[in-house]
């Protein structure tokens, strides 16, 4: 069966000036990204030519529906051919392009470039050059628990003295959310000099683009590639400001994401933020814009019940009730959170073991409370149960001197291993002794919270 491609020169106009496709009528491609030439107003094409690929890849994903073979998402090939400025830029980073496309989605990529006609610099009114900031970071948040602790620990650090936070929004309570801890961060963090946030709202696809699509399909929920789309929007955001970096802010244990099972593996797992996926994004963006850049997650050897206890170290543990970490938001109801997916199970252990577990008692946050669930509700437990078989074995796993049977048990964690040697510089035998020790110390995190599962009245003691 020909595999269908998805031709996006086909979605701007044949007459007149050439349309950027981010710069499009069509709202689901359509990006604000005035922001960015307001900064520096003599940006390189590619840039743009960056953004427009990153939608493309994201919009050419959601359009293509997986199919389930033997209980496990099938790999899709995909292709896609794509207007940008210079073609003999791009065409050199497609073998790059490919391989983490392919690693973040599981899908086999196949990507083309065709000129547009123009190879001149998006010039837009502007600044000259963009602000003269004093030792700035550029940071990607979404409005998770541990992108606030991570952006709080950063902006804490005396090595900084300006930040710039960016961040997609997919609708507009998320927009709201990240603006609100915006203020919150600019008004207990006042030494430090906070930019205007910098969000990109990317939107549903409209009816009209479902031309591309096979009939009576949906949009492909997965969305592996949204990874690649927000790490886009942050490296421009980056470049704009002249910051040779990007951070993100995952702990160790979340970005690594090691399957609970065999169920949880290929196209239903998230690589987001995995080493190797942060590895070679950086390796991509510094070939692209022809000097050394990083995406970079000071967080990887962190659990995130430490990023907590960073809050709390912070005099700010109290913002921590104003972020979100369910799979399912926005729910439509008052619950903010359902409480009983992996996420919000994972939300909860860790804020018991940063010393917030006060503040995360209000029954007003979750529709389900672990610590107080109905015998009849206990078939929805399933999230809990892997949580739990996964943490016993991390802890039976890491009790001995030896790493070797925890690679055997988790072979998946290979890839991980090999970027994290390479980023920190550590030999094989270096990242087995980081990695053993975090997991360790996860297990005993969660070894804390299944007894407060198990005796609910432990919740009520003292922080």
């Amino acid at each position: 069966m020909p595999v269908p491609l998805r031709d996006f020169s086909e979605l701007l106009p044949r007459k007149g000036p050439w349309q950027r496709l981010t710069q499009s009528r069509i709202d689901a491609l359509r990006i604000d990204v005035g922001a960015l030439w307001t900064l520096h107003a003599d940006l390189p094409s590619f840039v743009t030519d960056l953004l427009d690929l990153a939608v493309a890849v994201y919009v050419t994903d959601r359009l293509t529906k997986r199919t389930r073979r033997t209980g496990h998402w099938h790999p899709r090939t995909l292709a896609l051919r794509l207007p940008v400025s210079d073609p003999d830029l791009w065409t050199p980073l497609i073998p790059e392009l490919s391989a983490l496309l392919q690693w973040l989605t599981t899908d086999t990529w196949e990507l083309s470039f065709v000129g547009t006609g123009t190879s001149r610099r998006s010039r837009q009114a502007g600044s000259l050059y963009p602000p003269a900031l004093d030792r700035p970071f550029v940071g990607l948040y979404s409005g998770g628990l541990d992108s606030l602790a991570g952006a709080v620990a950063q902006a804490m650090d005396p090595a900084y003295q300006s930040g710039v936070l960016v961040g997609g929004q997919s609708s507009g309570r998320l927009k709201g959310l990240q603006l609100q801890h915006i203020k919150m961060l600019k008004h207990r963090i006042p030494h430090l000099h906070w930019e205007p946030f910098r969000g990109f709202q990317h939107r549903s696809l409209p009816k009209h683009l479902h031309d591309w699509q096979i009939p009576e399909q949906k949009e492909e929920k997965s969305q592996r590639s949204r990874a690649f789309l927000f790490l886009v929007f942050g490296a421009v955001t980056a470049y704009a400001y002249g910051v040779p970096a990007l951070h993100v802010y995952e702990n160790g244990v979340g970005a690594i994401n090691l399957p609970y099972s065999a169920a949880f593996s290929g196209a239903d797992h998230t690589r987001a933020m995995h080493p190797r996926t942060l590895h070679l994004m950086s390796d991509l963006l510094s070939r692209l814009f022809a000097r050394p850049f990083q995406v970079i997650n000071a967080s990887i050897w962190k659990t995130k019940g430490e990023m907590c206890a960073d809050l709390v170290r912070h005099g700010l543990g109290d913002l921590a009730h104003l972020t979100v970490s369910c799979d399912s938001f926005p729910l439509r109801e008052a619950h903010q959170q359902c409480g009983l997916c992996t996420s919000c199970l994972l939300r909860r252990l860790s804020l018991a073991a940063g010393g917030l577990r006060k503040g995360d008692a209000d029954a007003q946050l979750y529709r389900d409370d672990i610590f107080d669930l109905a015998p009849a509700a206990a078939d929805r437990l399933g999230p809990y149960q892997f949580m739990l078989e996964q943490a016993q074995t991390f802890e039976r796993l890491t009790g001995s001197e030896s790493f070797v049977d925890f690679r055997i048990e988790f072979d998946v964690l290979e890839e991980a291993r090999s970027a994290l040697g390479f980023t920190e510089g550590w030999t094989p035998a270096e990242v087995d002794l980081h990695l053993r020790d975090l997991y360790r110390r996860y297990a005993l995190e969660f070894r804390q919270f299944e007894r407060a599962v198990r005796s609910p009245a432990l919740v009520a003691g003292p922080v």
